[in-house]
């Protein structure tokens, strides 16, 4: 029970190998395949309208007999020699008189001359190709599509294309119906997010639907093949599934696939023609009905083949010998569609679809719609490798190697074995995936033994990620004292020494809240300047938005700096004698280490006439590809940042600032978060289960004080603040919890538990992006987080929020669709659809520029496959002026200058 899963993810690694390479690979010969058969689809109205004087005639009084028609075309060209006649089946069809008129010509191509029936007239001449009777046009592009004009070995390019077709087609089947869809978005498109994710959402639902078209027409493709082609035709002997045939002594014969291969009638000697009209009667006769070609004797014979040729619904494929020895045609031998072997009657049925006969033009635009999905679904593909490609490279990488190494023998040998017998049986694929294996194998070896690392003259060889991560367990074991110290204080998970008084000073040179190590609370309140008169409802002007800023600021700072210290904050201007104070919230309890931080946003400079003063890099975020962002938690013109250790202190914190803001300001949004550093110290976990943080510079620094401080071009009374980005980002954790351990390590490049990078060392090491892994791959994928925004030049202070199950439906940007599909029962399937799981990560970065966020989620769109499990719902950003002088306020240089 337990190898089940590993069993499970095991195949699926091989089957994402094999329908990697195969698209990467095979998708050219499919591509132009797909094409060229979208050609031949569209020949057919096209040939209609180009050969439309030839095949269509003005309705007339009576028709002449066919021995005048055959004789008209005897009689303009007498040395031409008829062969067959295909008599007008419409009353505004013209009769086609087949003749040899001494061109040679390839097999199955036969020249024809155009009769009106009604005069005689001729109409022209053309040549026409197989039972499908194509004309120059159809053949041309049939031919295309077959060996690319090529000749026999042109004709390996489609039988490989058909070979690998079935492949990938069921290997994308299997892979997308094994793709857990929590919110929808199986059977339909249902394109959310960006990146790859968002081009398989495209990908995925397309191939769906179009897997049984692509298996049909890879099984009746394979039938024409060189190879295949052979073995499909002697299993259909052996199983008698062969199409029969009459025998004539003319010559003539019908049998598998005449349309196809162009095996039309025969005979080149002359013949009277003075009972053709009398064949033809018997023929009607005996309930032939359709269109009909009668193929005429030669030589000495007397014998006639009268087949009917409609191969569009309904089928008619009776055949007829007619005997005229006795100079009375009778019926000597027929052959009815009926009485064909079943298996015979569904392979004529599936080359006519495949060739678009079946359904007459309805059956050319559903092939016609089919290919075009086909080129999507191939753009589509590879524009997912590409955006799978490591940062800095054009095109992405494989799936992981040791798919089956990691399944047990008897099926490794069931694999093998069936592997075998499918090359048997089509030996180009059994030809290209034996190249493919053992080139793969050549590269692996190549990766795994190359050298990468050199010390000294000699040169090292690889270092694996296994002798590393002993290394770094031998000298973590040495130096355990020193680690451990390390370890307490590092990282922003440890408590800071001013833990043991729990006060963190609000005056200084630097606002608090942001070196300060991370408290285990916080709240993010962001408000909206009033711009009009409390009580009156009177439009503020600029300047008096500009004033009441200033007010706000200067109160705020006043009552933070008192609460910080643990005293009493001064009497707001609306507090009355007998009113509640929001301080009793916290009465009695400790400061625990709070910190109160001031963000002024973009648009607050606007509104109170201070643009000219706005720090140059203060523009409001784009919209990321893949952010479903709620207006209601974005934006705002002043941010309060209030961390503490004790969620109540937080809380009346937030109480007593709120209440000082009535006539200045509205609250826009509020979030709350958590966090919670293991015991001991230690860097503190996000609610995915991956420690967050390790890549943080330590504060006081010079890392950090490039990460962090703004500097130069800035205004003057900016010089030492910073820029707040914040995201409110949803984890989606049912899918997350899908995952295997070793797929949530490679989405992170880390190590779950320990934190340490996938190429080895220690949690704060920085990772080695040349190490390869046991499969001699990167051991740090280039798509996974770490790699991606190892470089971002910010310093984070994320918290976890948990909102739990919602019970409004418009609480959350993706409330109707983020369900937990499951195996589960439908009524915990309906919880979860109609009750959505609210939790994730409050985002919270220090910048010295924006621009350098911007980059590193705009890298994360395009690549980073953490992309496919976080929605960015919230999104701000803002200006976190200096720190105050004793007895001033924040943002006070904003207002005298």
């Amino acid at each position: 029970m337990s190898d089940r899963p590993k069993i499970s993810a095991a195949l699926r690694r091989l089957l994402l190998r094999l329908h990697f390479y195969a698209g990467i690979l095979i998708a050219p010969f499919l591509l132009v395949s797909a094409l060229t058969g979208l050609a031949y689809a569209l020949s057919y109205p096209l040939e209609d309208a180009l050969y439309d004087d030839l095949a269509t005639v003005e309705v007339g009084g009576e028709r002449l007999s066919l021995a005048d028609q055959v004789n008209a075309v005897i009689e303009a060209h007498p040395d031409w020699t008829v062969t067959a006649v295909r008599p007008a089946a419409e009353d505004d069809a013209s009769t086609t008189v087949l003749v040899d008129d001494g061109v040679v010509r390839e097999s199955g191509a036969v020249a024809t001359v155009y009769v009106d029936p009604y005069t005689g007239d001729l109409l022209g001449e053309s040549t026409s190709y197989g039972s499908s009777q194509a004309g120059p046009v159809r053949e041309w592009i049939s031919t295309l599509h077959r060996n690319l004009h090529l000749g026999e070995p042109g004709r390996l390019y489609s039988e490989l294309a058909a070979s690998w077709l079935w492949v990938v087609a069921l290997g994308g089947l299997v892979l997308w119906l094994a793709k857990r869809r929590r919110n929808g978005g199986l059977l339909r498109p249902k394109p959310s997010g960006s990146g790859r994710a968002r081009t398989l959402a495209w990908h995925g639902p397309v191939g769906l639907w179009l897997v049984a078209v692509l298996l049909f027409l890879s099984v009746t493709g394979l039938t024409w093949s060189r190879y295949a082609g052979e073995n499909v035709a002697e299993l259909r002997a052996a199983l008698s599934w062969t199409t029969p045939a009459v025998t004539v002594d003319s010559g003539a014969a019908a049998g598998d696939h005449a349309e196809h291969d162009h095996s039309g009638a025969t005979g080149s000697s002359a013949f009277a023609v003075t009972l053709l009209d009398s064949v033809y009667a018997t023929a009607l006769d005996a309930d032939m009905n359709g269109p009909l070609q009668i193929t005429l004797p030669s030589g000495a014979g007397t014998q006639y083949l009268v087949a009917e040729t409609q191969r569009s619904l309904p089928l008619e494929q009776d055949q007829l010998v007619v005997e005229t020895a006795s100079g009375a045609p009778e019926v000597d031998q027929e052959l009815r569609f009926a009485d064909w072997p079943f298996m015979a009657q569904v392979t004529n049925v599936f080359i006519a679809a495949h060739m678009g006969l079946l359904f007459g033009l309805a059956n050319q635009l559903i092939l016609a719609a089919a290919m075009v999905a086909v080129v999507l679904m191939i753009v589509w593909g590879y524009r997912m490798w590409w955006q799978r490609r490591p940062v800095g490279r054009p095109v992405g990488r494989p799936y992981p190697r040791g798919g089956l190494r990691r399944l047990p023998w008897p099926l490794v040998a069931g694999v093998v074995a069936v592997a075998a017998g499918v090359g048997w049986f089509v030996p180009l694929l059994g030809i290209s995936l034996a190249a493919f294996v053992v080139i793969d194998v050549l590269i692996g070896l190549w990766q795994r033994f190359r050298p990468t690392k050199e010390s000294g003259e000699g040169g090292e060889g690889t270092v694996s990620r296994r002798t590393a991560l002993a290394t770094a367990t031998i000298s973590a074991a040495v130096g355990a004292g020193v680690g451990l110290a390390v370890a307490s204080t590092r990282g922003g998970g440890g408590e800071a020494a001013a833990e043991d008084s729990g006060v963190e000073p609000f005056f200084g040179e630097r606002q608090s809240g942001i070196a300060t190590p991370a408290q285990r609370h916080a709240l993010f309140a962001a408000f909206d300047l009033a711009e009009t008169e409390l009580g009156t409802g009177a439009a503020l002007d600029a300047a008096g938005i500009a004033a009441n800023l200033e007010a706000l600021l200067a109160d705020w700072s006043a009552v933070a700096a008192a609460l910080a210290a643990g005293e009493a904050p001064p009497k707001a201007s609306v507090d009355g004698t007998d009113q509640f104070d929001a301080e009793a919230v916290a009465a009695g309890l400790a400061p625990a280490r709070l910190t109160v931080t001031f963000g002024i946003g973009p648009a607050a400079f606007g509104k109170a006439g201070l643009a000219t003063a706005q720090p140059s890099k203060l523009v409001e975020l784009p919209e990321f590809d893949g952010d479903r962002l709620n207006p209601a938690w974005s934006g705002g013109d002043l941010l309060l940042q209030i961390c503490g250790d004790d969620p109540q202190v937080v809380s009346g914190a937030f109480l007593e600032l709120r209440k000082r803001a009535v006539g200045l300001g509205e609250l826009h949004w509020v979030q709350q978060g958590f966090s919670s550093a293991p015991a001991g110290g230690g860097t503190p976990r996000n609610l995915m289960g991956f420690k967050d943080g390790s890549a943080n510079p330590k504060a006081g620094t010079e890392a950090f004080d490039a990460r962090a401080w703004a500097v130069d071009s800035e205004p003057s009374w900016f010089e030492g603040g910073t820029y707040l980005v914040f995201r409110k980002i949803r984890m989606r954790l049912p899918d997350w919890s899908m995952l295997t351990a070793e797929d949530q390590n490679l989405t992170f490049g880390r190590e779950r538990d320990s934190g340490v990078p996938l190429s080895g060392g220690g949690e704060f090491d920085h990772p080695d992006f040349t190490a390869l892994d046991d499969a001699g791959l990167p051991a740090v994928p280039a798509d996974s987080h770490t790699a991606v925004v190892h470089d971002a030049p910010m310093v984070r202070r994320g918290y976890n929020y948990d909102y739990g199950f919602l019970t409004q439906g418009d609480v959350s940007s993706d409330a109707a669709t983020d369900g937990h599909l499951t195996e589960h029962s439908n009524d915990t399937h309906h919880m979860h659809a109609e009750h959505p799981y609210d939790a994730g990560l409050l985002f919270v970065s220090f910048q010295a520029d924006p621009q350098a966020f911007i980059d590193a989620q705009e890298k994360m769109a395009a690549s980073d496959r953490l992309s496919e499990f976080i929605t960015a719902e919230g999104s701000a950003v803002f200006a976190l002026p200096p720190g105050a002088a004793e007895g001033g306020f924040v943002g006070e240089g904003l207002f005298s200058t």
